[in-house]
């Protein structure tokens, strides 16, 4: 029969609950936990046992000592000798990319240009330019699936212009109807979406515009130097959103169509989309995070074009000091109207 106790989280003694209490207690320590607390504890035990489940061991060859990954990361560093290490094995089959845009900004090019985004922004604390804070930058190539798509539409309806004129007493209206049809395809082609729910999707959206004409077969020499991470959505779970896209787009295309009616009635509106090709790419982004006052701010800068985005943190006495010398000009400027009226 299997048999369980539990163990006090501070000493590993065994906790016994106290009916006077009310509480389990630590005759060892003397520490005293609610069941709550104690539900708490086991639950973020077990979530950090899941985490280290995902983990991987894999050997350095350069050093020999043991780099450990999670089963996503695709490419790393040693953390003793800091050698790049490419995890081969997780970019075969149906995990090896098919196109890459390589990194064109190293980390010196990248800090640079978030400081030139970040110093334009008011406020921001000064210890938040700190080369410890920077020098936590670190370039990842993320995971994409890019879908070229078919839109089969069929639009039908009908458009009317109106005519209203004036004859002596006599009031004149000319109605001209005409009918609307729109048939045909239009292909969609490189609409991405991120493969990766380890990254705010949000936050990777707002520097996802790369020059697409710069991508590449994929090849395991750009990785070398960066962090690589390999899909853990899969095509099913991105379509839905990649066709409302398309979806969005070819409707609004069609529109652009109709004009020159006063008034348009569609009773037809039909679009069939289709995946015609999907592509599997990395696309280079270096990421930051900052912790300021118990919260945690993540930020991205495009690693081909520089694009920086992030929520940055503020100073509230740089605030406070900016808002006092506006109270005092406000009220200086109110004392001297003042005066003048008198």
């Amino acid at each position: 029969m299997p048999v369980a106790s539990y163990k006090c989280p501070n000493c590993g003694g065994p906790l016994q609950f106290k009916p006077e209490l009310q509480k389990s207690r630590c005759d060892y320590c003397l520490s005293t936990f609610t069941d709550q607390e104690l539900d708490e504890i086991n639950q973020a035990m077990e979530e950090k046992a899941a985490r280290e489940s995902r983990l991987r061991g894999y050997i350095c060859d350069s050093c020999g000592a043991e780099v450990v990954t999670e089963e996503t990361t695709a490419a790393a560093f040693c953390y003793y000798c800091h050698s790049p290490v490419l995890l081969t094995g997780r970019l075969t089959g149906q995990f090896r990319p098919d196109k890459i845009i390589p990194f064109t900004y190293d980390r010196d090019k990248a800090v640079k240009s978030f400081l030139a985004w970040s110093k334009s922004r008011r406020y921001v604390p000064r210890e938040f330019y700190s080369d410890s804070q920077l020098e936590k930058i670190t370039g990842i190539y993320i995971p994409y699936w890019r879908a070229d798509l078919k839109t089969e539409l069929n639009y039908a309806g009908k458009g009317v212009n109106r005519r209203i004129w004036r004859v002596g007493d006599r009031e004149y209206t000319e109605t001209k109807e005409y009918t609307i049809q729109r048939r045909g395809s239009i292909g969609i082609d490189h609409l991405q979406e991120v493969a990766t729910t380890k990254i705010d999707k949000g936050l990777l959206d707002s520097v996802a515009a790369y020059d697409e004409e710069k991508e590449v077969d994929f090849s395991l020499s750009y990785l070398s130097g960066f962090f690589a991470e390999k899909y853990n959505l899969e095509k099913d779970a991105v379509e839905p959103r990649i066709e409302e896209r398309a979806r969005k787009y070819a409707s609004l295309l069609v529109k652009e169509t109709i004009e020159g009616y006063q008034s348009v009635s569609l009773d037809k509106t039909e679009l069939d989309i289709s995946v015609r090709e999907w592509k599997y790419t990395l696309l280079p982004v270096w990421i930051l995070t900052y912790k300021y006052r118990n919260k945690t701010y993540i930020y991205a800068v495009n690693g081909q074009n520089g694009k920086s985005y992030g929520e940055l943190p503020v100073d509230s006495k740089k605030l406070g000091l900016t808002s006092g010398l506006i109270s005092a000009l406000l009220f200086a400027v109110a004392l001297l109207g003042g005066s003048f009226l008198w």
